[in-house]
């Protein structure tokens, strides 16, 4: 394929996913971007798990260079900086790829962000080599996504060491709020992060109805109840935030059931790293489910965050065990994964929003072929094939993809099931 064609392809990739939103450029979002690819080699903890941080330590040096060359878009894309720029990307694909191999020893959840940090830092790379440098500076902060997801997943009580020697690298002040929590928890000073939310929700010059559209309230929940699991802060917050006189009616509703949620919540078994109990997180789910009765699913939020702390748990815990088993599964023991992989996967789809990633698609599959003739498999899978055919065929008019057809196919087969004929074939490729 000739370096034309490679540009095209390369650019179109570009401007559909800035059509889609996925996400923006900006010298703040970079440097919370190139800071988190740092921190990032410290993976969220799990009992007995080997946190990769020499890969961390790898790329730590290069980073404080790195850091100001990506802040000015003159010096990004500079002759004289091209080399230096281009051996730190380099270094940071490979570092990638040694997440994913982390990353395959983890829950599905675990191994799919690495998967997508790794094709972030590869895409960033290859448009740096074509002389497309915004396009390169715009997948390089993608990756912050899959770091903080990945920061944000199970509990955790681990600091990064390193936080303030990156953080010195810029003026942190001049970042917006929210810009500067993503930093905290990036470096994974959770409770900074917090603090800062808590300041928000009582400051006046920020509009309450803004605190919910920028996702703050989200952050702070799912900050609060899936990474430092302290209900009695939670409940603080947002009884502070519930004081304030300029709440609009809609989110004021809200707030109030989330309060009720809050106050209901054990603290003690939701506290207890040693608690991951899958008819926990099914119940919690469930009444979720019963809340969200608005058009984001975020009355239910609450309950979605403590189910998914509690299944995530399980699943890492699930894992270990396999891992050190030398025996097949069992029937139960597939269908308790694919149980709590299904509810993990309905929480992901309808609670989180904005700036998380969703990984429900890969958790509705991880359902699937943890226990294909199992009860679960067709409720995964039925939640799965919706997403793609509204997605793609649905919504234009046109075919599956093929890479998408030969996904759900696969699925199907796993679970003899044959090829619904309401299903359109895959597109010919010309």
């Amino acid at each position: 394929m000739g370096t034309v064609m490679i540009d095209e392809l390369m650019t179109e990739e570009f401007d559909a996913v800035a059509r889609r939103g996925k996400r923006r450029v900006g010298w703040a979002a970079l440097f919370v971007a190139i800071t988190g690819l740092a921190s990032c080699g410290v993976l969220a903890e799990t009992r007995g798990a080997i946190q990769p941080r020499p890969t961390m330590r790898r790329v730590f040096d290069e980073m404080k260079h790195l850091v100001p060359l990506g802040l000015d878009a003159a010096k990004w894309s500079a002759p004289e900086n091209r080399e230096q720029i281009l051996g730190s990307l380099d270094r940071l694909d490979r570092a990638a790829s040694a997440l994913e191999q982390h990353g395959r020893a983890r829950e599905a959840g675990f191994d799919e962000l690495a998967l997508t940090l790794g094709r972030d830092l590869r895409a960033a790379r290859d448009h740096y080599v074509h002389g497309h440098f915004e396009e390169a500076r715009f997948f390089l902060t993608g990756s912050l996504q899959s770091c903080v997801a990945c920061h944000t997943r199970v509990p955790s009580a681990i600091d990064f060491g390193m936080a303030e020697e990156l953080t010195e690298h810029a003026n942190i002040e001049a970042l917006d709020s929210r810009e500067r929590a993503w930093l905290y928890v990036m470096v994974r000073r959770f409770d900074d992060a917090l603090t800062l939310w808590e300041r928000a929700f009582t400051d006046p010059a920020i509009p309450a109805a803004q605190l919910d559209a920028s996702g703050a309230l989200v952050d702070y929940l799912n900050v609060a109840l899936r990474v430092r699991t302290d209900v009695p802060r939670a409940r603080t917050g947002i009884d502070r935030f519930a004081k304030r006189e300029d709440i609009p009616v809609y989110l004021d509703r809200r707030v109030r059931t989330w309060q009720t949620a809050l106050a209901g919540l054990d603290e003690d078994v939701l506290e207890d790293p040693g608690v991951e109990d899958v008819d926990l997180g099914e119940a919690l789910a469930t009444e979720a489910g019963r809340l969200a009765q608005g058009p984001y699913g975020r009355d239910g939020l609450v309950h979605d965050l403590a189910a998914a702390s509690q299944l995530v748990r399980f699943l890492e815990a699930d894992r270990a065990r396999r891992m050190a088993s030398k025996r097949n599964p069992t029937d139960d023991e597939r269908r308790e994964t694919s149980r709590a992989y299904y509810w993990l996967g309905v929480v992901e789809a309808r609670s989180l929003d904005g700036f998380w990633i969703n990984l429900s698609e890969r958790h509705f599959e991880a359902a699937i072929r943890a226990d294909p003739r199992g009860p679960f498999a067709e409720r995964a899978y039925a939640q799965l094939e919706e997403t793609q055919v509204l997605g793609f065929g649905g919504a234009s008019g046109e075919h599956l993809p093929p890479d998408i057809w030969t996904r759900l196919e696969e699925l199907r087969e796993l679970m003899g099931r044959n090829r619904p004929d309401s299903i359109p074939a895959p597109a010919t490729i010309q």
